[in-house]
């Protein structure tokens, strides 16, 4: 963790079913009457909404979880869908919070809705509510660019920025810009080791080179 697919059977299994306008309309269904979420710099046209559920999945997920999504009451389908997990930890003394599922809809008629979205999300709106987010257990090429973004943009911000060895309790502070690269490759470059490493970004200083509990790890 975090572990690329690199199985292209995987990748549509976890992904394309929500391309598909059944599964895609029953997702909409499923989610229309949720709560209505504002987000600091985002404006949606008309017809649009970001929603969010909270544990639609109690009893097949054991960690308390909720569900972000951008609708479209018109067109009645979702167009972003991110699964979130909860982690509470008393060490830390906050709430780390693990993106399970992020998908986007690549149809041209939502791009202007999805640019930036996914940042703003991520920045202004997990990060404000929960202290702490890791990196998600399976990667697509798309999901560790995504990554990869948030990591620039949480050094402009002044957060903290963490890569994580499970094994090892290896815990590396990134600084600068200019570590970015390195910590990249040491993330998600070397086979044998990205299923057992975390990007973090936190709110919060983490002990760097000391474990970080288990709470935070999904």
């Amino acid at each position: 963790m975090p572990a690329k697919f690199i199985n292209a059977t995987k990748v549509n299994e976890v992904f394309a079913h929500l391309n598909e306008s059944e599964d895609n309309a029953a997702l909409y269904s499923a989610l229309a009457n949720g709560e209505e979420v504002q987000i600091e710099g985002v404006i949606l046209s008309p017809g649009y909404r970001l929603v969010r559920v909270d544990d639609r999945f109690a009893g097949k997920i054991s960690q308390s979880h909720f569900e972000l999504a951008l609708i479209n009451d018109l067109s009645e389908d979702v167009a972003y869908y991110n699964r979130v997990v909860i982690q509470p930890d008393v060490f830390l003394n906050c709430r780390p919070v693990t993106q399970v599922l992020v998908w986007r809809t690549q149809k041209p008629k939502h791009r202007k809705e999805l640019h930036e979205l996914a940042g703003a999300v991520f920045l202004h709106y997990l990060l404000k509510r929960y202290d702490v987010i890791i990196s998600d257990m399976n990667h697509t090429h798309d999901g560790i660019a995504f990554w990869q973004a948030r990591i620039y943009d949480a050094l402009a911000y002044g957060l903290k920025v963490y890569a994580y060895d499970m094994l090892s309790c290896e815990l590396n502070q990134i600084r600068s810009e200019e570590e970015v690269g390195h910590y990249e490759q040491w993330l998600w470059g070397d086979i044998n080791h990205y299923q057992n490493r975390l990007a973090i970004i936190s709110k919060l200083a983490l002990p760097v080179s000391a474990s970080v509990p288990d709470a935070i790890t999904a």
